[in-house]
């Protein structure tokens, strides 16, 4: 098995290029880098998560790969809600690029220029062990749907025959029911992980045969006790939820943070089958009854409503530096994967609380967003510059009369 990070400046350069495609499609689709909240200095606290990966993540994923290899990694994440899943792999990615990105621009570098203070082997680490667990994840061996003519199919097909095994035609007024269930159990997700899509996660499309396919929309972190404002009088009754859809007539889109789009977007027509499940720690999905279904969305909008209650009250400064947690928690899942992996929990936390003391007063100080977020808005160039090596440094001096 090679050692994490032994990959050459072109295959990191490789990463780097496609991942910035994907995402940069995706900022622009969203228009995620516009976004800004009421209860949540989103700008702030994405860019002190992506420093806190910046600092700290390389050693962690060394320390993993120790007891783990990347593509062991993937193949455990082969199931129905699994924490980690493939947004815990994109924001690994991400959040060390986006980091690296910033400094170049702070830097005032332009594409292709040497940056002084790059971390190479740090850089080959994260990109490194993107590559090697994604690969091993989805079923095509690509790294990203858009090398897989945007799907995002991870389980095996033994997986997907006892999922469809369990599914069964529903009435309009349960479709609409389940709907709503998605609906309220998102709305959780995206207020406990601080409006970001922690927790949401679409995969498939799986051959259902006769022209149908299968897509589950799953929601984990339901009982998170890592988060420090996670804790709710009303409890979630289960870890994680998925809804597994059998469809007909509607065509499907994934993207690199683990949503998907529906065509047409109302997919209640479509829907031939459908089914509710739960994984407990063995990875074994159980059918959830139908008739939980109203106590489930019931104690999942009585915690949302606590958690916006305490967003609410929480500081400016707190509104920005919960990301250094938020960040934290999913470096944390990968470690969970590890008989005893909970012993990584306060180690990680404290590294990057640490991590974010060292930008959260300059950036709290500037009434402008890190630079990184207009940049991402805007940007018609690659989204990501590249590592530049010896010969490409050498060039550009030459060119420069330097």
């Amino acid at each position: 098995m090679p050692r994490l990070g032994d990959i050459t400046i072109a295959e990191l350069n490789e990463a780097l290029r496609l991942f910035g495609d994907s995402q940069k499609r995706f900022m622009r689709q969203e228009k995620r880098a516009s976004l800004r909240s009421m209860l949540f200095d989103v700008p702030r606290r994405s860019s002190i998560g992506w420093h806190c990966f910046y600092q700290e993540g390389p050693r962690f994923l060394e320390e993993l790969s120790r007891h783990i290899s990347p593509e062991e990694i993937g193949r455990r994440m082969k199931r129905l809600c699994s924490r980690p899943y493939y947004l815990t792999l994109s924001i690994v990615f991400c959040s060390y690029f986006n980091a690296r990105q910033q400094l170049l621009l702070d830097a005032g570098l332009q594409a292709g220029e040497p940056f002084p203070g790059e971390r190479l082997q740090d850089a080959k680490i994260v990109a490194d062990f993107w590559r090697r667990a994604a690969s091993a994840y989805r079923n095509d061996g690509q790294w990203l749907p858009a090398q897989g003519s945007y799907t995002q199919a991870i389980l095996a097909e033994e997986s997907v025959r006892t999922l469809g095994a369990h599914l069964r035609p529903t009435t309009q007024d349960e479709r609409k029911t389940l709907r709503r269930l998605a609906a309220t159990l998102e709305l959780y997700c995206f207020i406990l992980h601080g409006e970001q899509r922690d927790g949401i996660f679409a995969h498939g499309p799986y051959d259902a045969g006769d022209g149908a396919q299968i897509v589950v929309q799953e929601f984990t972190d339901l009982q998170n006790d890592f988060l420090p404002w996670a804790a709710t009088p009303a409890r979630n009754r289960y870890p994680n939820i998925a809804l597994a859809l059998k469809l007909r007539g509607v065509r499907t889109r994934f993207d690199v943070f683990g949503s998907v789009l529906f065509d047409p977007a109302d997919i209640l027509p479509g829907i031939e089958a459908e089914g509710i499940f739960t994984c407990g720690a063995d990875g074994v999905p159980r059918p959830v009854p139908l008739a939980e279904v109203a106590e489930i969305q019931h104690c999942a909008a009585e915690a949302q409503n606590e958690l916006y209650q305490k967003a609410a009250e929480w500081t400016p400064r707190y509104k920005a530096e919960y990301g250094a947690q938020l960040f934290a928690n999913h470096l944390v899942s990968f470690f969970e994967l590890l008989p005893g992996g909970q012993r990584y929990r306060e180690p990680i936390r404290a590294a990057f609380d640490a991590a974010a003391l060292q930008v959260l007063d300059r950036w709290l100080g500037d009434p402008e967003p890190p630079s990184m977020w207009k940049f991402m808005g805007t940007t018609e160039g690659e989204f990501f510059w590249p590592v530049a090596g010896a010969e490409t440094a050498e060039s550009m001096r030459k060119a420069r009369g330097d």
